[in-house]
């Protein structure tokens, strides 16, 4: 009853001036939802960012790496994968060997071309059962077929063959079919961009397929021969440097990579999950999402400005209503939660709006992916998932600004003398 008359008594003031709180309200409500809506869509792009990077990570990328201590190699490989490949939580293994190298060639157009990359040899057939990379490979193109095992003839006798990261294959400006020199150079010979001083160990490879893993640093640095011939170029005094782990569900890898190295068979082993690996990267984005929290309290802490002038505003031009109200009894704490009232509202009004804008907005970049260019952003496209729990909590922090906004326009209009606000009318 007692806000009931509040509000039939808000009534009964000048129209002119009603429509002017209700604008200032509405704009505090307004900045409330820019920044509710900015926030929850950046969110959704992080969380999308981060799935799609632990999707394409974990089918690019073996779960689990066991490899044996020190600088060792594994002299039969054959034992340990079928070892390995039985123990529980394990779906395949393949063994591989890797190196960083060079890789030269002189471009269409006569220039000397030269590129950092890592070369991984694996078994075609044990590999497609541990990753997706062979399935990422297209080999088809016009004029060309390559034979199987990935060995073609060249001028001088078959050459094993390679499959680049299609980034790589446009810096060196290689083809399907084109020959290129692979080097592990040595130090003390090798000057830069100076291809023909190059010394070391070396070899020439046939270029039989491209591959695209949809992330530009796997595209650009990746290079993968058979582990045969990869292993004998790079001296490897065995038949493998490790072994790739492929486990039935990619977030218990490091589960999985403690009980392998339990075995007394493995004992003495190393083991590198793919969180391992990429954990610099998956903190990084941790940490941007609390900042992205820390930003939300700031802007919504402007944003609450606005409501604390609207709430302000309207105890100043409501002082004889206020006044009346406490001399017809209402208690200081009833005036001062009718305050509150309606400036929460008016907080609630702006997060409901800018939660309803950020998931519309976010569900039209689901269905309307962004592309932008590689060297802006590590995926061609913006991926978003849009997270409940995100959204509950942006509007729950943000609701708990609002509130602490009205809290000094609901005490100044408790604290009114009601003699006096009647008498300054």
């Amino acid at each position: 009853m007692r806000l009931s008359l509040l509000l039939a008594l808000r009534h009964l003031s000048d129209p002119r001036r009603s429509r002017a709180l209700t604008m200032t309200g509405l704009v505090a409500a307004g900045g409330i939802c820019v920044g509710v809506l900015a926030l929850t869509v950046f969110l959704s792009v992080m969380n999308g960012m981060e799935r799609e990077l632990a999707s394409l990570i974990q089918d690019g990328e073996a779960h689990v790496e066991l490899r044996p201590g020190g600088a060792g190699a594994i002299a039969r490989a054959a034992p340990v994968l079928d070892l390995v490949a039985a123990q529980p939580g394990v779906a395949a293994a393949a063994p591989f060997v890797r190196s960083e190298l060079l890789l030269a060639r002189r471009g269409p157009d006569g220039r000397r071309r030269m590129e950092t990359a890592t070369i991984t040899g694996i078994d075609p057939a044990r590999e497609a059962r541990a990753t997706e990379i062979l399935g990422w490979i297209e080999p088809r193109f016009s004029g060309f077929s390559p034979a199987e095992g990935w060995i073609l003839e060249g001028d001088a006798g078959p050459l094993p063959g390679i499959v680049l990261g299609i980034e790589l294959a446009k810096e060196l400006g290689a083809g399907l079919g084109d020959r290129v020199r692979l080097v592990v150079p040595d130090a003390a010979t090798a000057r830069a961009g100076a291809l023909d001083s190059l010394r070391g160990r070396e070899t020439w490879r046939h270029v039989v397929g491209l591959v695209d893993g949809r992330l530009y640093e796997f595209n650009a640095t990746r290079v993968f021969g058979d582990l045969e011939s990869t292993a004998a170029f790079l001296h490897v005094d065995g038949e493998a440097q490790g072994v790739a782990v492929r486990c039935d569900d990619p977030e218990a890898a490091g589960r999985v990579a403690g009980a392998l190295l339990a075995l007394p068979e493995l004992a003495g082993w190393r083991a590198e999950t793919w969180q391992d690996r990429n954990r610099v990267l998956f903190e990084a984005m941790g940490r941007e999402k609390a900042l992205m929290y820390l930003f939300l309290l700031l802007t919504v802490a402007v944003a609450s400005l606005g409501i604390v002038g609207a709430m302000t505003l309207m105890v100043s031009e409501k002082r004889a209503e206020i006044g009346i109200l406490r001399t017809l009894g209402m208690s200081r704490r009833a005036v001062m939660g009718v305050i509150v009232l309606e400036g929460w509202l008016v907080g609630l009004s702006g997060v409901a709006a800018g939660m309803l804008g950020g998931l519309g907005l976010g569900s039209w970049l689901q269905r309307h992916p962004l592309r932008i260019p590689w060297d802006l952003f590590i995926m061609d496209t913006v991926p978003v998932v849009l997270n409940p729990v995100d959204f509950l909590w942006v509007g729950s922090l943000t609701l708990g600004v609002c509130l602490l906004a009205t809290l000094y326009p609901g005490w100044e209009a408790a604290r009114m003398d009601p003699i006096q606000a009647i008498r300054s009318v």
